[in-house]
């Protein structure tokens, strides 16, 4: 049965309370908040422990029911789930693999994007597509990617005909790969904005432009970042499967996520607060170690942001350590003074107590350029298995965890084609490549590039939109 009594509050405190059939269309709260739960649903440990006999599906329809509203019937999530998870490649969709006595990995990358953004852009792109056909709605979708959520979101609202879909990504900061999944589909409802800066200042752009609340509403502007709570909710799902594929009973777990805007490992952290016993999270970070600073010092610094392997986890301002912070604190007050703060000091600095707090669930290692070139060669030497700078960044991390844990699971977070130029030429050989991916490098691109203005990015969504 479907939960009809979990609403939505601003991480900031001064924004209207939503429902679910509301929410996700929102972006930021008008409060310039993130919307999360006003409480978090708990599984009770009979219905975590009855996982192990069911699929990937049947999970997700268990643990995504309990954060929605009495607008989506039971049969109406059964079937949204199941079409979404059709186009990936794999029947366990996110199949967890064994490396040794206690690694794993997570494979996150087998839906039609190969990244792990597709778990909860397909599931998104058909609930939305559900609402909008009721309502005869046209929604117009503006987002920020730094490779993977662009892809996925253009291959979830594609040809939709009540959408239209603005991706911005940072020009020629994303691989060639991630790039073609996005300027190679040749839709008249999707636009492909290249943007002369980083992925923080698209996101700031985004951010910018959700903020006039009258051009929102004026251009039925939805988001699709992981600023869209869906998007987290979604990506709870694989935690809970991956721990029905183990005997975990009384053993330590591990789990080390390549982190960037603190989406995907939010959601482990919320898969906790719901009642999955998870030891440890892993925040796993390259040379923009803004988080791993963060957890270890208290001191949350922005710093120019490096140009990496591993474009992902090449930001500096994490999103979604709001929502962390709101949860860890309960203070909206102090959450907008600590945002306030970021955006004029670019700094802020935390308690002890707080620290702490975070650091009972979480640890944080940073990984350098040089040790994703030897993790990918060594784990390609002794396990026969090609893995993206982002998973190898995931491992990395894990090998210089100082806690001992009985399992380990890395997210393998995007398959390695996405970065086809860095892998091979690493390993030796691009014997990985899918045809369809090799194939897609021969057509043409179409997208704008732009500069980093929000003015100017209006000015295009109000043309094109019109």
């Amino acid at each position: 049965m479907i939960n009809k009594f979990v609403n939505y509050k601003s991480t900031r405190g001064s924004s209207n309370i939503l429902k679910f059939s509301e929410v996700i269309f929102e972006g930021l709260a008008t409060d310039g908040g993130l919307y999360v739960p006003d409480k978090w649903p708990v599984l009770s440990d009979k219905q975590i422990n009855s996982f192990k006999d069911k699929s990937y599906n049947e999970i997700a329809h268990d643990v995504i029911s309990v954060f929605l509203d009495d607008s989506i019937s039971s049969q109406d999530l059964t079937n949204i789930i199941n079409d979404s998870y059709s186009t990936f490649s794999n029947p366990e969709i996110t199949p967890l693999r064994k490396l040794n006595q206690n690694q794993y990995l997570l494979e996150l990358f087998h839906g039609p994007t190969l990244a792990f953004k597709d778990v909860a852009m397909q599931f998104i792109g058909n609930i939305m597509n559900l609402y909008l056909s009721r309502k005869q709605r046209q929604i117009n979708i503006l987002g920020a990617t730094s490779g993977d959520t662009g892809a996925a979101a253009i291959e979830g609202f594609k040809n939709v005909d009540n959408s239209n879909i603005f991706i911005l990504h940072p020009h020629n900061k994303i691989s060639k790969v991630q790039k073609k999944f996005m300027t190679t589909v040749d839709s008249e409802n999707v636009y492909n904005i290249a943007i002369k800066g980083t992925f923080d200042d698209c996101q700031s752009i985004v951010k910018t432009i959700f903020s006039d609340f009258k051009f929102k509403k004026n251009n039925n502007l939805t988001a699709i970042n992981s600023i869209n709570w869906a998007r987290i909710m979604c990506q709870t799902v694989y935690y809970f499967y991956a721990m029905s594929r183990l005997d975990s009973t009384n053993k330590s777990v591990l789990f080390s996520v390549p982190t960037g805007n603190f989406g995907d490992i939010l959601a482990g952290y919320i898969s906790t607060k719901m009642g999955l016993k998870i030891s440890k999270l892993n925040i796993a970070t390259n040379e923009n170690d803004i988080l791993t600073r963060t957890i270890n010092t208290g001191i949350h610094e922005l710093r120019d942001v490096k140009t990496t392997s591993s474009p992902s986890i090449d930001i500096q301002v994490s999103s979604n350590f709001e929502r962390l912070l709101f949860d860890v604190t309960g203070d909206a007050e102090f959450v907008k003074e600590q945002m306030l703060k970021l955006n004029s000091n670019h700094q802020y600095e935390l308690s002890r107590e707080i620290v702490q707090k975070m650091q009972n669930t979480f640890t944080s290692y940073s990984v350098s350029q040089d040790e994703v070139k030897k993790i990918i060669r060594n784990f390609y030497n002794d396990f026969n298995i090609v893995i993206d700078p982002h998973t190898a960044i995931g491992l990395g991390s894990a090998y210089k965890s100082k806690e001992e844990f009985d399992i380990k699971i890395t997210l393998a977070t995007a398959h390695p084609a996405k970065f086809n130029d860095t892998v091979s030429e690493i390993i030796g050989n691009d014997n990985f490549m899918p045809s369809r991916v090799k194939s897609m490098m021969e057509l043409d691109d179409h997208y704008v590039i732009l500069e980093n203005d929000a003015i100017i990015i209006k000015k295009f969504l109000e043309d094109k939109i019109k």
